[in-house]
């Protein structure tokens, strides 16, 4: 009976011994995959400006989102450029105590035409709008062309809803 015991019965399965998954799994996946982020990472760090060649990954990630504000303020700077570029082209047409204003992605541009009479201390009084209503101004100008002067404001986006009382209230500030 003992010798019946130490032989397998014919139906039983036979399985090979399970393997441990580290044994099992191939390194070669992982080490593509750290081959490709530190490429992507190389990448990166030689697209940013000023960064040392060496640096490390947390340096190179700060450093990316640092420079993604810097590209964004550009672009809201650019769109401001091109709103005061539209807006002076249009306050040709506009009469001239008109107030206008060009609201450009990231950034409001607000474009006042003063007769002579009215240019003494109008950059002032338009910025004091501009604060009464809570409004971050971001670049003010004032141009002289013989009779007539222009204020030119570049702010923070201004809600749709807050648009027209600025504009009443830069014309009242002016009137």
């Amino acid at each position: 009976m003992a010798q019946a015991q130490d032989q397998e019965h014919p139906l039983a399965l036979s399985l090979p011994p399970p393997a441990k998954a580290k044994e099992e799994a191939s390194p070669e996946p992982e080490r593509a995959r750290r081959r490709h982020m530190s490429r992507l990472y190389a990448e990166l760090g030689a697209q940013l400006p000023g960064l040392p060649p060496r640096a490390s990954r947390a340096r190179i990630l700060e450093d990316a989102i640092a420079y993604v504000g810097v590209l964004r303020a550009t672009v809201a700077g650019l769109e401001a450029r091109a709103a005061f570029a539209k807006a002076a082209a249009t306050a040709t047409a506009t009469p001239a105590s008109a107030a206008e204003v060009v609201v450009a992605g990231k950034a409001s541009c607000f474009a006042v035409r003063l007769p002579v009479a009215r240019r003494r201390g109008a950059l002032t009084r338009v910025l004091e709008v501009f604060r009464r209503h809570g409004v971050p101004v971001l670049e003010a100008t004032v141009t002289s062309d013989g009779g007539e002067a222009a204020v030119t404001v570049t702010t923070a986006p201004v809600p749709p809803r807050f648009l027209q009382r600025i504009q009443e209230d830069i014309r009242s500030s002016i009137a």
